[in-house]
């Protein structure tokens, strides 16, 4: 699977308006997908695009580097099964506001990064890579 998107990004921080170009590439190998990463670095969603089975992801890892900066890493706690065809996202830090129960936050960082090259790398428990997504933003 793999998707290119052209997105125009608004976002508004304080009274200063943004607005950039960007461009997201992804794939994936199996059913279970990088299935959106927030503008914002606050989650990034996984999807098991399965209509038949349940996606095991205990001990799976998420790997982002932005721009140059070191590698952010998230591992998968034990017993992690993402339902056929739902979804499940990962905030950075205590992120409250509008997650469910089913969603996992991680309070090892406070923000997955934003930067103008993102990519997020979705690796098993083997360390083999099962989706990547690519986020550019044109200046």
């Amino acid at each position: 699977m793999e998707m290119n998107t052209n997105i125009d990004a608004n976002t508004s921080e304080e009274s200063n308006e943004i607005q950039a170009k960007s461009t997201v590439q992804r794939s994936a190998k199996g059913p279970v997908c990088i299935d959106e990463c927030s503008f914002d670095g606050k989650y990034i969603q996984l999807a098991n695009t399965s209509a038949l089975k349940d996606a095991d992801l205990s001990g799976w890892y998420l790997v982002r580097s932005v721009d140059n900066a070191p590698e952010i890493s998230f591992t998968m706690p034990a017993n992690c099964k993402l339902d056929k065809r739902k979804t499940v996202r990962i905030y950075a830090g205590n992120k409250d506001d509008g997650k469910s129960s089913c969603d996992l936050v991680s309070a090892d960082f406070n923000t997955w990064g934003v930067g103008h090259v993102i990519v997020t790398r979705l690796l098993n428990r083997d360390k083999d890579e099962k989706a990547v997504h690519i986020q550019r933003f044109l200046d």
